[in-house]
């Protein structure tokens, strides 16, 4: 247990990070991994040109809004610049278009993510011992099209998740960005709950109220349907791990850092 200050310290930190909470910037979840709305996307004319992207070195963008008012922002907004070198993957499990976007995006996207898996298991032979299988799968990570779409969306969970921990394990400066069109839809939580589940093992209640004190406007948990789902995915996620990765314990030792965070199933180390 903590103690009665260290409480107190982390009924502060929590005090402080709503009183100049901003639901139009991203927040920064646990290491790595961000939470927020379309306008992170959008150069900051008003701060010399700032660029979100740029300044937090994200290198995934995973889209959980909408994806073709998603890629029309992309696309023609001005205001938004992202580098040839970042990969853009849109969940969107009742996606149904051959809209010219969509057809452009996929096929320019699907190369890079084609580019991006094929340098990681050529020039690492021990990439595939880097992550966890796939349920009933020890294939590689098999992603066919930036657009994830379809009802099997706990097998998408998996598989993007399976992603960010390859490029992490190989690149342990990048960052990821998970947004939306507000930043707050169950979606988006959902997906940022699914990760807590996999890096911390935190459970569904205990990974939904971390999200929360950390990005407060997130909407409600009110989905029964991703509440079965994620349930789902932590007992079969945990069935998986009971295989011991090479890497158990270099990893481990990356996602320590400075900030010991109440409220999981386990204790983790993380920053802000």
């Amino acid at each position: 247990m903590y103690s009665q200050s260290r409480n107190f310290h982390n009924h502060n930190t929590h005090f402080n990070e709503c009183m100049f909470f901003n639901p139009d910037t991203p927040q920064q979840i646990c290491p790595r991994v961000w939470l927020g709305p379309y306008n992170a996307l959008l150069n900051k004319t008003d701060n010399y040109g700032a660029n979100f992207l740029v300044e937090h070195n994200i290198k995934i963008i995973i889209n959980c809004g909408t994806t073709l008012p998603f890629l029309d922002l992309i696309e023609n907004n001005r205001d938004v610049t992202i580098s040839s070198d970042v990969l853009i993957l849109s969940l969107d499990p009742f996606f149904q278009s051959h809209d010219e976007l969509a057809v452009n995006f996929t096929r320019k996207y699907s190369r890079i993510l084609t580019n991006y898996l094929n340098y990681f298991y050529k020039s690492n032979p021990n990439a595939s011992k880097l992550i966890h299988q796939l349920p009933n799968s020890t294939d590689r990570i098999q992603i066919s099209s930036p657009i994830l779409c379809g009802t099997n969306l706990m097998l998408q969970f998996f598989s993007l998740i399976r992603l960010i921990n390859l490029f992490k394990s190989i690149n342990q400066e990048m960052e990821v960005l998970i947004i939306s069109q507000d930043g707050n839809d169950n979606l988006s939580t959902g997906l940022m709950i699914a990760y807590l589940m996999d890096t911390y093992r935190y459970n569904l209640l205990n990974s939904f109220n971390m999200i929360k004190s950390r990005r407060p406007s997130i909407y409600d948990w009110s989905s029964v349907e991703y509440d079965a789902l994620l349930k789902q995915f932590y007992a079969q996620n945990c069935e998986i791990k009971c295989t011991p990765l090479m890497d158990t314990i270099k990893r481990s030792s990356q996602e320590d850092d400075n900030e010991l965070l109440a409220g999981g199933d386990r204790k983790r180390r993380f920053l802000h």
